[in-house]
């Protein structure tokens, strides 16, 4: 006999775990809110197309190539297409991890009759596997979940922590992080944001001039940890050079040994929290 919703429920855990591990996988800094909601929209697409496609290769083609592509671009938006079809990979392998773990279990007898046990055992596996290959990825290639706050604004991105830039403003002598053409556009204003022209040097410019502006602060987001920069220094890219990347943001090499300090001081100040 087919229960509708228990096949519902099944399918959105199923949806929600396997798109949460590609969250955490790929750092892509997207909230439990949003892909819970778009991962039960894609379980009632789900139940609609079997209760209505009665041929199983339609309804296998439908499911796997436009439901969960949809559902990853719910999730994640599309930004490259280099970037979504990381997301796909990560979410269908996420999927099938899941599943197959769930059929070794059954095979084993593990937690017999107990589907929900069964699930969790099998999310258990999952995530331990993602934890273990994060641990694979180079330092210098972390890419990290970002928020910039100036006043009333507020801007959430990703920014690539990169060990070439080394760029300070010499009137202040802050770490200068460089933001998308695009990102700045949206968040600066002209009539209350004062900037500074920065000089620098690159490959493609040996005297150039960089726009720079002021922030209450940067956040920083090392998996629970935060490192808050305050009045962080953020220069704005020409247009078309970070546009297309799988992030907004270069953060300076020192942000996060400069973070890092600053979280001690206050830890120890606080007697152990963490700097918010």
């Amino acid at each position: 006999m087919f229960y509708a919703d228990v096949f519902l429920l099944q399918n959105l855990c199923m949806d929600y775990l396997a798109v949460m591990g590609s969250n955490l996988f790929l750092k892509r800094g997207k909230r439990g809110i949003r892909l819970f909601l778009v991962s039960a929209l894609s379980s009632l697409c789900g139940l609609f197309l079997l209760l209505s496609v009665k041929d199983p290769v339609w309804y296998q083609l439908l499911a796997h190539f436009v439901l969960n592509t949809g559902m990853v671009a719910g999730c994640f938006g599309i930004k490259s297409k280099k970037q979504f079809l990381e997301n796909w990979l990560a979410t269908y392998l996420a999927a099938l991890l899941l599943g197959g773990g769930m059929e070794w279990l059954q095979e084993q007898r593990l937690f017999y009759r107990h589907q929900y046990m069964q699930m969790l055992a099998a999310s258990v596996l999952l995530f331990s596997a993602a934890a273990y290959l994060m641990q694979f990825r180079s330092y210098g290639n972390y890419i990290f979940s970002c928020r910039l706050k100036k006043g009333l604004r507020s801007l959430e991105l990703r920014a690539y922590w990169d060990s070439g830039n080394q760029l300070r403003d010499p009137y202040t002598g802050k770490a200068v992080s460089i933001l998308s053409y695009q990102k700045a556009k949206d968040f600066w204003e002209a009539e209350r944001d004062a900037v500074r022209y920065v000089p620098y040097r690159s490959l493609g410019e040996q005297n150039g001039l960089l726009w720079v502006t002021d922030v209450d602060f940067l956040e920083i987001r090392q998996g629970k940890q935060r490192i808050v920069i305050k009045n962080a220094a953020i220069g704005f890219a020409e247009e078309g050079l970070l546009e297309g990347k799988d992030y907004d943001m270069i953060l300076h090499a020192a942000l996060l040994d400069e973070g890092e300090r600053i979280n001690k001081k206050r830890k120890s100040r606080a007697g152990g929290g963490i700097c918010t």
